[in-house]
């Protein structure tokens, strides 16, 4: 082959590539430029194949391979229903590095995720699970009979709208994930911040579904207090924990805003924006429905 230059786009799929080496094989007589093609397709097949093992995850990136609204709603059905790998990196990942991981995934480097949505939906199983486990209710009755009839009841109907909230979990999450990602998407937009509505739901995603796994491992561990005053302490600290992660994330995100001294309040704005619009979407699945 010497003088001769070959130019050849190396297809995504290594299905493509095995048929057009069958084709070669058997339709191609065996010249110099049937040789060069196969030993072409043959190179390409290795590389893709080294790619795909590789122990740093490195896969090839094709040109706009940002994530659409209609792509992130097509892989919803298969994420759900794939639930084999990945679940341990995002756990210890979204620790580590909360925002960081996040930019990872969006730039393309996603073979090592779990995927958002699945994540989310295992997050609340655990949670669901958790909960009903150690039976968690916020008083207890050695309290109650302290307490004056009216404050009673409060603390009952308290407890009462949070096991209500718990119950329907997977219908107003349908509410709550719109409307943070709206939400925060418009904070992106006024930040500088070029992430389209999908981007941001992936955001989203992640951060609301590491904030219930971190609300489980606290009520694992001390929810078996049975003590309601304890536990409503408890239940404050963990909001406070979850407004604070998803501040982090917001902050990270928002390096767009020029003003150091105006960034982090924007970034506290957001954390607690988005507990607002989740407690807001229980509310009013509850006003629908109740």
């Amino acid at each position: 082959m010497t003088g001769w230059k070959m130019s050849i786009t190396i297809h995504p799929y290594l299905s493509s590539i095995q048929q057009t080496e069958y084709q070669l094989r058997h339709d191609t007589p065996y010249g110099d430029l049937g040789q060069g093609y196969l030993w072409a397709i043959m190179e390409a097949k290795n590389y893709i194949s080294n790619l795909e093992n590789s122990p740093h995850g490195e896969v090839m990136q094709t040109s706009g391979d940002r994530i659409s609204l209609g792509k992130l709603i097509s892989d919803i059905p298969h994420a759900i229903f794939h639930v084999d790998r990945g679940i341990f990196f995002n756990l210890v990942q979204l620790c580590k590095r909360p925002a960081d991981v996040i930019q990872d995934y969006l730039a393309g480097n996603r073979k090592s995720f779990f995927h958002p949505a699945s994540y989310l939906v295992v997050a609340l199983l655990c949670n669901y699970l958790v909960v009903k486990m150690i039976d968690l209710h916020f008083y207890d009755e050695a309290e109650l009979r302290t307490m004056t009839p009216l404050a009673a009841q409060a603390i009952r109907d308290y407890d009462a709208l949070q096991w209500w909230f718990l119950e329907h979990t997977y219908i107003y999450i349908l509410i709550a994930i719109p409307a943070s990602s709206i939400f925060l998407h418009l904070i992106f937009r006024l930040s500088g911040k070029r992430l389209n509505i999908a981007e941001t739901t992936i955001v989203i995603l992640f951060t609301i579904a590491q904030g219930v796994f971190i609300q489980t491992l606290i009520y694992l561990c001390f929810g078996w207090v049975h003590d309601g005053s304890f536990r409503r302490t408890m239940e404050m600290i963990n909001m406070s924990i979850l407004i604070l992660y998803a501040s982090i994330v917001a902050y990270r995100f928002l390096s767009t805003i020029r003003f150091k001294a105006i960034r982090p309040l924007v970034s506290l704005f957001a954390g607690i924006g988005l507990a607002v619009v989740w407690i807001a979407s229980a509310y009013f699945l509850n006003y629908l429905l109740g």
